[in-house]
């Protein structure tokens, strides 16, 4: 299956983008799902995201002893239970369900417990989350399809744990979430992290459902036995708005996004500056609703360490300003649902543009016109290559292999995009 993408050649020159409305953050509802899983108690939230990532969550704990039931837009979540599964749990290619339940799992799950899911999620990097665990008394036995954890014979009280975190922050994410539910919490230390944004975002939601974690450079205090249920509204996605924010700056036109909170953790809410930076006018239209003036007036030059998954949006971005980018940061771009280092490289070349991919971290781009019939582009079944391709295509035009791919984490992205361009 393959999609056209849609362009802005039948706007009116001085015509602004439609509003968009961007669904719940896969970010916090995965975050939240499983606080409130841990906390003894019924927790209810609204606004949670519809999408295959936090399907796969939503599924896992259920099968775990902790349902997750909804009416009328909220969920509800008995949590408080020790994890056991009688079947294998499916987590289709959810990085985040994977490694947020994994260190819970180990430390408090009842009995061995298989899991599943897209080949790719299991050859993404784990040993570093593994390591602590198994000395820990846990034993993880790797499968054609997956694989089997036995947990720990006993749970410990308390965590004392050194983290490798280059690959990923969800690692400390996960064990800090594992910890708060021990009798005593513990204090998590590492060196260096990947994308510590996330773990600021992680703070934020152990104290909303009243765990005092104390986040430090390269410390993490977490007290124990305080998670208690909440009654809670999550926010938009910062990540899913990404696109439609660049999309104004690609068009030099105005839009505006809702629901967004100012205040969010999430490190994607960087592209505000970044789009400042560029040439955009930004401004907060109320509590929730942010607006965006372009178009561009120069390239970027940013270091994306805290928000890497803006590297792809980026990338198709950069392909049309102005002026030569440099993206920096992204050494975990390779270690995604794809190679998005690369990806992004070929996205920019099949928009006209030159790329040079610098070392694991750096990705240079200049602007140019495509030459010529070009072939469909592949996302590579990456949701986030999906949403690029639509940024470059506003003004390149161009055709998209699997476009379904975005239901990963923003099921109805089309129908939102050509309303947004009022096709």
């Amino acid at each position: 299956m393959s999609l056209r993408l849609p362009d802005d050649r039948h706007l009116a020159p001085a015509e602004a983008l439609r509003p968009a409305s961007i669904p719940g953050s896969k970010s916090a509802t995965n975050r939240a799902l499983i606080l409130a899983a841990l906390a003894p108690g019924t927790t209810r939230l609204r606004g949670g995201l519809e999408a295959e990532d936090t399907r796969w969550m939503r599924q896992a704990l259920g099968a775990l002893g902790c349902p997750v039931t909804e009416a009328e837009g909220t969920w509800t979540v008995a949590g408080g239970a020790r994890p056991k599964a009688a079947a294998p749990l499916w987590l289709g290619a959810s990085g985040t369900t994977l490694r947020f339940l994994l260190p819970w799992l180990a430390l408090r799950g009842e009995g061995a417990i298989q899991l599943e899911g897209d080949p790719r999620l299991f050859e993404r990097p784990l040993g570093p989350l593994l390591a602590p665990l198994e000395a820990l008394g846990a034993r993880w036995e790797p499968g054609s399809n997956g694989a089997r954890l036995h947990p720990a014979d006993s749970p410990p009280r308390r965590l004392e744990l050194t983290v490798d975190a280059r690959l990923s922050s969800q690692f400390l994410t996960g064990l800090a979430l594992a910890a708060a539910a021990l009798p005593e919490g513990g204090v998590l230390r590492w060196t260096e992290a990947a994308s510590p944004s996330y773990l600021a975002l992680t703070t934020q939601w152990l104290h909303r459902f009243g765990c005092g974690a104390h986040l430090e450079p390269r410390a993490w205090t977490i007290p124990g036995g305080a998670l208690a249920p909440r009654d809670l509204d999550l926010p938009g996605d910062w990540s899913g708005a990404a696109a439609f924010l660049a999309a104004a700056a690609a068009t030099g036109r105005s839009l505006r996004v809702a629901p967004l909170d100012p205040e969010d953790a999430q490190g994607d809410r960087a592209l505000v500056d970044i789009l400042r930076t560029a040439g955009c006018v930004v401004v907060w239209k109320g509590t929730q609703d942010l607006e965006v003036t372009g178009p561009l007036l120069r390239g970027f030059d940013a270091d994306l360490t805290d928000c890497p998954d803006l590297g792809p949006v980026l990338a198709g971005l950069a392909a049309l300003a102005p002026g030569s980018s440099e993206l920096r940061g992204l050494h975990t771009l390779p270690l995604k649902e794809c190679d998005r280092l690369e990806a992004s490289a070929e996205l920019v070349r099949w928009l006209g543009g030159t790329a040079e991919v610098v070392g694991d971290h750096t990705l240079r781009i200049a602007p140019g016109a495509p030459l010529g019939d070009r072939p469909l582009f592949n996302p590579r079944n990456d949701h986030r290559m999906a949403f690029a391709a639509a940024v470059g295509g506003l003004r390149r035009g161009g055709e998209l292999l699997d476009p379904g791919c975005v239901a990963k984490t923003f099921p109805g992205f089309w129908e939102v995009w050509t309303r947004m361009l009022g096709c």
